[in-house]
């Protein structure tokens, strides 16, 4: 699940917005470790920095793991016991009562530098239920996965290699994390001096990825022209495409799209962020865009984006 939020540049500093900042957990005193990278693409360049709590050193045992649980008091000091026990640290989580008093889940990321592997972890589980019952009687079962989030942190937002976009990690000088202070982050001296035209009231774009807690901080043009909008249209085959073809026409730049289902195979919603530069006035773009999409398709709201 990601989500996003802008900004500018002020005196060398991005303010994260507590949408964001909150569901990474991002707090003052936070300390943020942080790679620059460079994309390229046809001769246009761009860049984006991406934080992380986490630093490089700690990726190699950092592992996904997923309680199945009974909904009743005790089931969480049941699995957090489990793991106390074996010296497996509980870092990013968050429970979920699936049904009332029948079941629940607990998603949370775990370091395992100082228990041993994932695998050991599994037989572990299989035998305290074999061996004591009663330790783990409201815990169901558990999955777990290495987390891939070293690969956003260290290669950038890479593709199907080779690609059209080619990436490169752009490093800080000095190894030392970053402080959020006052809610916002410092771009590191190292950086902004390979930053070109990034400079005090460049708009920005945060976008907050809460499954591998990492935040992406990406830098628009000067003369970008932000909107939202939402419609909500038909729950089937090709209504996404009609909408955002209509918008590419006008030539609206998609920033960022989310899409929720209202009633299965009836109606859904098409949430859209975007820049519209060079296609004009935010309501002839969307007047263009419900006559050329007709009415089964409807406009929920609209507005500018603030930054």
């Amino acid at each position: 699940m990601k989500l996003w939020d802008f900004g500018r540049v002020k005196d060398g500093k991005v303010r994260i917005g507590d949408k964001v900042r909150r569901r990474l957990g991002l707090e003052d005193g936070s300390q943020v470790y942080s790679t620059l990278f460079r994309y390229e693409q046809d001769g246009a360049r761009g860049h984006e920095i991406v934080l992380s709590t986490f630093g490089p050193e700690n990726y190699r045992e950092l592992c996904n793991l997923t309680f199945y649980m009974i909904d009743a008091p005790g089931a969480c000091a049941q699995a957090a016991k489990f793991l106390a026990d074996r010296n497996v640290d509980i870092l990013n989580s968050v429970s979920v009562s699936m049904t009332c008093g029948i079941s629940m889940v607990w998603r949370m990321l775990v370091d395992l530098s100082y228990y041993g592997d994932s695998t050991q972890l599994i037989e572990d589980f299989a035998s305290v239920r074999r061996a004591s019952p009663a330790a783990l009687s409201k815990v169901e079962g558990l999955e777990i996965s290495h987390s891939h989030i070293s690969d956003r942190y260290t290669k950038g937002m890479t593709g199907p290699q080779p690609g059209r976009i080619k990436v490169k990690p752009l490093r800080k000088v000095a190894r030392s994390p970053s402080l959020i202070k006052d809610e916002s982050f410092t771009i590191p001296k190292d950086y902004l001096e390979q930053l070109e035209g990034v400079r005090d009231g460049t708009p920005v774009m945060m976008v907050g990825d809460v499954d591998s807690w990492v935040l992406s901080i990406s830098f628009l043009p000067e003369d970008c022209h932000l909107a939202e909008f939402s419609f909500e249209i038909p729950d089937r085959p090709g209504s996404i495409y009609r909408t955002t073809d209509a918008l590419a026409t006008q030539g609206v730049n998609l920033l960022a799209v989310q899409s929720k289902v209202l009633v299965y195979g009836q109606r859904m919603t098409l949430d859209v962020v975007a820049d519209l530069k060079d296609a004009g006035e935010l309501d002839k773009v969307v007047e263009r865009t419900l006559m050329a999409l007709g009415g089964e398709y409807r406009l929920r709201c609209k507005g500018p984006v603030t930054v």
